[in-house]
């Protein structure tokens, strides 16, 4: 879904609920804003953002939010996906919100701020073909023609050893080794890619979505 049909999901989803000066379509729009503001780059050099997000109600407007908090974090954490999909930015760890309430904050003030924090250690992700098939990932991880490639693919335009699949202390990345037709994730050529939950990439006629586990 659009980042602008997320947004007026929250909106329609939400607004019944809470009757809170703080606009949930609002909120999202804080969210993006914040993780653009706040994208660097890691060692790599590919674009990261904070993972984990601290937003902050003052105490009136977070004492409406009652038994809708914990589906306002979920849509807020779609929206922040979305975003970093589009954008190409990636996370060190699994997206997380929290909600807090600051007593200086006056009625319709809200704050969103950010943290870089590692992915827990025992993580699992997964490639999910076409057909549902799960291919558990396991770095550094090649996949090509090759019957000596962790993924083997069929096909003319796969090249025998096309990509790889490795990890550091940020989380998984893709990168293209030389293939004659490329790697696209999500639609888009790269060289090098940090993948997300989610990820569509393509190899040939394949299609393989990364999946956290």
């Amino acid at each position: 879904m659009a980042l602008k049909g997320i947004t007026d999901a929250i909106g329609r989803a939400s607004s019944r609920v809470l009757r809170t000066p703080v606009s949930p379509k609002a909120l999202g729009h804080k969210v993006t804003r914040l993780l653009n503001k706040e994208r660097t780059s890691d060692t790599h050099g590919h674009p990261i953002v904070p993972n984990h997000l601290i937003v902050a109600f003052a105490q009136k407007d977070r004492d409406r939010f009652g038994n809708a908090e914990e589906s306002l974090r979920r849509q807020l954490i779609e929206v922040a996906h979305a975003h970093a999909r589009s954008k190409g930015l990636g996370l060190t760890g699994p997206l997380s919100i929290d909600f807090a309430t600051n007593p200086r904050f006056r009625t319709g003030r809200c704050d969103v701020s950010g943290e870089f924090r590692d992915a827990p250690i025992g993580d699992e992700a997964v490639l999910v073909t076409s057909d549902g098939l799960q291919i558990a990932i396991t770095t550094p991880q090649i996949l090509g023609r090759n019957d000596d490639c962790g993924v083997v693919l069929a096909g003319s335009n796969v090249s025998r050893h096309h990509a790889e699949i490795r990890a550091d202390q940020h989380g998984l990345f893709i990168v293209d080794t030389g293939s004659t037709n490329g790697t696209l994730v999500n639609g888009i050529a790269i060289d090098t890619h940090r993948l997300l939950h989610g990820d569509i990439v393509s190899i040939g006629d394949h299609e393989l979505r990364v999946e956290v586990v």
